[in-house]
């Protein structure tokens, strides 16, 4: 008779050393040694691994000779039905295929598997009616409508960011701005009195129980429906001008409110907000360094490829806009002249900021330079 007690934890197929053994001839007899991304697929066809390597052929024969319970290339191994591979141009586009494939499947072991040299944290700006700060760890944060950084220091960015929330008023709790509620007690959890679209229909709410922010006057508060929409959307914007890098507007606040409060002889308060304009300033200066550097990966980048065949990568803000041969005859140089120009000339079309999507790639480009030297002589200026 069967066991009728469900199993909580049931153990992900594994494949057999027969197949294993297929997929090794699949490999011998299909792969060359050229730079390429590859797929590892689970049982269903899902993404569970995706790599990359310079020598495709070689990375993936590796695998095979892994042994180990506790080897990395050995577990996916284990656990991977089918493999899946492309070529790419060059080393420098197998590793920006990688990073895009990453991002549009999560596969598990990538997520999984990941390890950071060293704990960092970026500067989240959610958004919705009530938008706010929050300090993430990752760059994929699905509540982000704007993303900085990352930073290594992360108690600090963190009390930067309470700081920063203090200074403006803006919210920095993980309050969720979800509707709850049926019939006439229907509304948002954040709302304000003068916004028809999100006031609850019933009785005014009481305040979130341990929310104290607002009683000391450094959040408009609208958990409890106080402060006006327009002003708070407002503060919104500054802040993130202020992320940007585009405006010191906090800084000059906490600078006046200071002063004032010196003015008063409230050495106290002033003692406060002069802890509060020291680390708002730090904030400040590690976002202007962060921009300038992203307005410096503006260039094209010619390298060398697969056979021997140059490539180039239209590279704006850090971010990689276009892959193309360089031009060998007057016709192909006139189409790739028309490309640099749709691609630098005129407004950028991402913003004034990098887009949450795109952080991973710029950080990608600059390490690519910064680990390879001799690759910097193949970045040219721009010159439409």
């Amino acid at each position: 008779m069967p066991d009728p007690t469900p199993r909580l934890h049931v153990k992900p197929p594994h494949t057999t050393p027969a197949h294993r053994k297929q997929l090794r001839a699949l490999v011998r007899q299909g792969v060359e040694n050229r730079p390429g991304v590859y797929r590892m697929l689970g049982p269903t066809g899902t993404v569970i691994y995706v790599g990359q390597s310079r020598a495709l052929r070689t990375r993936l024969l590796s695998y095979f000779r892994a042994t180990g319970r506790r080897n990395k290339a050995a577990r996916i191994l284990r656990h991977a039905f089918h493999i899946e591979w492309e070529y790419t141009h060059t080393e420098f586009g197998a590793l920006l295929r990688e990073l895009r494939l990453i991002k549009q499947y999560r596969p598990h072991f990538n997520t999984m598997m990941v390890m950071d040299e060293w704990p960092r944290a970026y500067v989240a700006l959610t958004g919705g009616p009530v938008p706010g700060l929050r300090v993430v760890p990752r760059s994929d944060d699905p509540a982000a409508v704007a993303l900085f950084g990352p930073f290594r220091r992360v108690a600090r960015v963190r009390e930067a960011v309470r700081a920063l929330a203090e200074a403006t008023g803006l919210r920095d709790c993980t309050l969720e701005d979800a509707v709850r509620g049926t019939g006439r007690a229907r509304g948002s959890t954040l709302w304000f009195a003068d916004d028809p679209a999100t006031r609850p229909r019933a009785t005014a709410r009481a305040r979130a129980p341990g929310c104290l922010r607002h009683d000391l006057g450094t959040c408009a508060g609208p958990c409890i429906g106080a402060g006006t929409a327009m002003r708070y959307r407002e503060t919104a914007a500054d802040v993130r001008t202020f992320l940007e890098g585009r405006s010191d507007g906090p800084v000059r606040l906490l600078e006046d409110a200071m002063q004032h409060a010196a003015s008063e002889l409230a050495f106290e308060r002033a003692g406060v907000l002069r802890d509060r304009l020291a680390l708002v300033r730090w904030l400040h200066e590690r976002v202007q360094h962060f921009h300038a550097n992203v307005d410096r990966l503006t260039f094209r980048y010619h390298a060398i490829g697969h056979a021997d065949v140059e490539w180039v990568y239209l590279v704006r803000r850090g971010t990689v806009r276009a892959e193309v041969r360089a031009p060998r005859t007057p016709d192909e140089q006139a189409a790739f002249d028309a490309l640099a120009q749709r691609v630098y000339a005129g407004a950028d079309p991402a913003g004034a900021d990098v887009p949450t999507h795109d952080l991973d790639e710029f950080y990608l480009v600059a390490s690519w330079f910064r680990r390879r030297p001799e690759e910097k002589q193949r970045a040219h200026p721009v010159h439409l």
